[in-house]
C-alpha cells in the first residue's frame, strides 16, 4: 500500500536538506532575493503555479484559480485535459506543480517515476449514462440499446474509456461506440449538441448539463469509482503556495463545491 505524505511532511523534508548547505545558500543569495524575503517579514513570497487537473473538475478548478490569484497576489494557470493528455504533458517536461487526475494508474505513472509525491485521494466519482432531452433514440438504459443508436464514449486509455469497458464486462454487454473521445467532457458535447444519441460520462458533468440530458444510472457503477488523486511534481520544491491552492480546493466552500456538483469524499 502506497504511504501518502502531507504536503507538511515533504515541506518539512526539503526544509531538512536546506538546512544542511546553510553556509553555500548564504553564500548564493544575492540582493533581490534578501530584499524580498525582507519585504515578506522573513518568509519567502508566493509564487505563480501551474495546476493540471481532469477535464471533470475544470470548471472547480477554475473557480478556485481566480480566489487564490485575489487572495494571494499570484497567477495560477490551469491545465484540463484527459488525465492521460496532461501526464504525457509532464511526462514531455511541461512546468507543473500540482497534478489530479481521475483515476490512480495515471497518478501512478508520475509517483513511481519519482517526478512526484501523492498526497491523498480527494474525491470521487462514477460513470452514468446520459442521452439528450427527450430521449430521441429511445435508449432504456446500460443496456444493448446504446448500440442501437450513434453511441459516444471515452477512449479506453482515458479514465473514463477504462470505467466504460469495466462496466460493460461486469453487466455482460458489448459496447459499439461511434466515436471515442480523449475528453469526457467531449463525450458530453457530442451529446449535448445532438452529435450521438447516447453518451457514458461522470455523474457530476451530467448533473452539469442541466435540463439538456437525461440520466440513467449504470448497474455496479459503485464498484468501479473513478477516485481522484492529488500529486504534488517536483515536491522537494513545495512550499506553502501549492497547500493554499490545496485548501481552497478541498476545504470549505472548496468542499461544499465538490458536493454539489456530484463528487463524493473519500
Amino acid at each position: 500500500m502506497k504511504k501518502l505524505m502531507s504536503l507538511g511532511a515533504v515541506a518539512l523534508l526539503a526544509l531538512t536538506l536546506a538546512a544542511c548547505s546553510d553556509d553555500a545558500e548564504e553564500e548564493g543569495t544575492n540582493g533581490t532575493e534578501t530584499a524580498a524575503t525582507e519585504e515578506s517579514g522573513g518568509d519567502a513570497p508566493h509564487r505563480d503555479i501551474t495546476v493540471m487537473i481532469a477535464a471533470s473538475m475544470c470548471d472547480l478548478a477554475e473557480t478556485v484559480e481566480t480566489e487564490v490569484e485575489d487572495d494571494l497576489s499570484i497567477e495560477v494557470t490551469t491545465v484540463c485535459g484527459g488525465s492521460s493528455d496532461l501526464v504525457a504533458q509532464i511526462e514531455a517536461g511541461a512546468d507543473v506543480d500540482i497534478l489530479i487526475t481521475a483515476n490512480q494508474s495515471t497518478a501512478d505513472q508520475i509517483t513511481e517515476a519519482d517526478r512526484g509525491t501523492e498526497l491523498d485521494m480527494i474525491a470521487i466519482n462514477e460513470l452514468v449514462v446520459v442521452v439528450p432531452a427527450g430521449n430521441p433514440a429511445n435508449i432504456t438504459g446500460f443496456d444493448e440499446s446504446m448500440n442501437e443508436a450513434d453511441l459516444v464514449i471515452c477512449a479506453p486509455q482515458v479514465p473514463c474509456g477504462d470505467v466504460s469497458l469495466q462496466l460493460a464486462e461486469i453487466n455482460g454487454i458489448t459496447l459499439d461506440p461511434v466515436s471515442e473521445e480523449s475528453a469526457v467532457t467531449d463525450v458530453l458535447g457530442k451529446i449535448t449538441s445532438g452529435q450521438g444519441d447516447v453518451g457514458l460520462v461522470y455523474r457530476t458533468d451530467a448533473n452539469s448539463a442541466g435540463d439538456a440530458v437525461e440520466i440513467f444510472d449504470i448497474p455496479n457503477a459503485a464498484d468501479v469509482p473513478n477516485n481522484y488523486p492529488l500529486v504534488i511534481i517536483d515536491s522537494d520544491k513545495a512550499d506553502e503556495t501549492e497547500q493554499a491552492w490545496i485548501d481552497a480546493f478541498t476545504t470549505g466552500d472548496g468542499a461544499q463545491r465538490m458536493e454539489d456538483a456530484g463528487f463524493s469524499r473519500p
